[in-house]
């Protein structure tokens, strides 16, 4: 820690030793270093700004490695989130106390020249850890955001706020506090937790090529966007004429979203822009681009929105996982199946075995129970019902035309992700209905958490499907996800952009686009064929389908 050079040399030695545990030793020598409060020093500072440097490419990749495996388990992401976290919180209390000396000595010249980089480093960090925030569904609290305003309005003061330097290195693009304040000021408008991790850190890859777009000015006029306070703990919101004053600092978003809108345009089109080809991902499309043209408009977009009604004492009782849904969802069928199966004994079931043996005797049960064992979930025997005090209770806050709103404990309910599928009824119901989840926000208290529901079926149908080349299913399948000889699935006609769709709620691993099955859903049979997919979760689909023709019984395959 003599000098930037010593640095260097101490940094090299610790990757040669430790490879990407590096980091983590980085941090645990800083953290000695800020318990000692040592007088910052011209060569302290270089050689805590040379660590930083040395250091970030192991912190990018500890982030990059966050972002790409997004099915960790909750202990190993809950490791890494700390690590990250960690590493910055160090290196801006170390710059914290550099701010503090009294620069406008003649011998801390050096401390001035370096005071631009410092600050836009502690702005990043600043920033880095309100990614964090909101990638959890969380938001910073008041006094972040009074930290973040104050240290603009030092960088003000000291007439460094729009001072270009490099920020990791010449191979780093310029940037400037003012960029790294905007990106943080433009990145708190999308906090109302309905995007996912990989889109929400892509909205802040954008921010990082096109805030340069962007200028903060004292003065009100009626091209501003949004402004920010400075003397507030508060983040941006709409600019408007009742905002004025010494401490407010208002900027346009024209510029920038018009470059966003010809992204999309691009996109829209098939082809991807050069600039993008680095940052685009699996769920990244022109589709999301609209949006961040919508939330980051230079004036407020106004559009039709459900009305949202209050509601008390309500609850409701969750389920999910497609498995345990299509078991809920098709006990009244079996119930009512038993009874037909009774008069009727060519069944689905008689199929399967009329395939294997060419006809159906009085031994074809003792001789393929075994080998069908996990294909013959068959209605004759209902599974059971499970116990109504063993679903999760969610409380109903608000519902609309188009779903609800509720809230639930944090504890017991750490599966739920923005997109997941599912199943709720109310206390006093028997039926289920189907939603997908399109919001999470963490509530102040941090043991809550409140979801947006849209309702995607209010009488969804229990269905089994199977290829129409006919061949048998994988035996080894789970018996949880087989029903009726076929795969399970759920059939779920639903209203979208004024038109009606008939779609299928699969496992993933069946689908393929085109392909045609024999569907069978409450005693009829059908021939379908699978359209585009309508959303993905990690072990299912939501696919269009269309109808090839209707059957009056299942063909069979000698």
């Amino acid at each position: 820690m003599a000098n930037a050079a010593a640095a260097k040399v101490y940094a090299d030695a610790l990757k040669q030793e430790y490879g990407a545990a590096a980091h983590e030793k980085i941090t645990e020598m800083l953290a000695e270093v800020n318990a000692l409060s040592p007088h910052v020093t011209a060569d302290l500072l270089d050689a805590v700004l040379t660590l930083n440097l040395e250091m970030q490419p192991l912190h990018e990749n500890l982030c990059s490695q966050y972002f790409m495996n997004t099915r960790m388990p909750k202990v190993l992401e809950g490791q890494l989130r700390s690590q990250i976290l960690s590493f910055g919180k160090q290196f801006l209390e170390f710059y914290q106390r550099a701010l503090s000396v009294d620069t406008s000595l003649q011998q801390e010249e050096r401390l001035r020249a370096m005071l631009p980089l410092v600050v836009v480093r502690m702005m990043h960090y600043f920033g880095e850890f309100a990614r964090w925030q909101y990638l959890r569904h969380f938001s910073p609290d008041d006094v972040f955001w009074l930290n973040v305003n104050q240290l603009y309005r030092f960088a003000e003061q000291m007439h460094i706020d729009s001072t270009p330097v490099f920020l990791f290195g010449e191979d780093s693009p310029g940037t400037t506090v003012q960029d790294q304040y905007l990106i943080m000021l433009m990145l708190s408008l999308l906090s109302s937790g309905n995007l996912t991790l990989r889109q929400f850190n892509f909205s802040y890859q954008i921010l990082c090529l096109v805030s340069n777009r962007m200028s903060l000015q004292a003065q009100f006029s009626e091209e501003a966007s949004f402004a920010v306070c400075l003397t507030e703990a508060k983040p941006a919101v709409r600019a408007n004429a009742s905002f004025v004053s010494d401490a407010a600092r208002f900027w346009s978003t024209v510029d920038m979203v018009e470059i966003i809108h010809g992204w999309a345009t691009v996109m829209e089109g098939g082809r991807l822009p050069p600039e993008l080809k680095p940052l685009v991902e699996p769920g990244i499309d022109a589709s999301l681009l609209r949006m961040l043209c919508r939330e980051w408009a230079a004036k407020p977009v106004r559009f039709e929105r459900a009305e949202r009604m209050a509601v008390t004492n309500r609850n409701l009782e969750v389920a999910h996982r497609l498995s345990a849904l299509h078991r809920l969802i098709r006990q009244p069928d079996e119930a009512s199946m038993v009874q037909t199966r009774q008069a009727d004994t060519d069944s689905f079931d008689d199929a399967a075995n009329i395939r294997i043996y060419g006809f159906v005797t009085s031994r074809k049960r003792d001789r393929s129970t075994l080998a069908l064992a996990p294909l013959n979930m068959s209605a004759d025997v209902p599974q059971p019902t499970v116990p109504r005090d063993e679903f999760l209770r969610w409380s109903v806050e608000n519902v609309s035309q188009t779903g609800l709103g509720v809230t639930l404990d944090s504890l017991g309910n750490e599966w739920v992700s923005l997109g997941g599928l599912v199943g709720y009824r109310d206390v006093e119901s028997s039926n289920w209905s189907l939603g997908l989840i399109r919001r999470v926000k963490r509530a102040s208290q941090r043991e809550r958490i409140y979801l947006g529901l849209e309702t995607l079926s209010s009488r969804p149908v229990a269905a089994s499907i199977r290829p129409v080349d006919a061949k048998l299913i994988d035996p080894s399948l789970p018996p949880d996800m087989v029903w009726l000889s076929g795969h399970i699935s759920l059939f779920v006609p639903f209203d979208r952009g004024g038109r009606r769709i008939n779609a299928l709620i699969m496992p993933i691993s069946v689908y393929t686009l085109g392909k045609q099955y024999y569907m069978t859903a409450r005693n009829k049979h059908f021939q379908i064929a699978l359209g585009k997919v309508l959303e993905k979760g990690s072990d299912w689909c939501l696919a269009e389908i269309e109808l090839v023709k209707a059957l009056e019984k299942l063909p069979l395959v000698m």
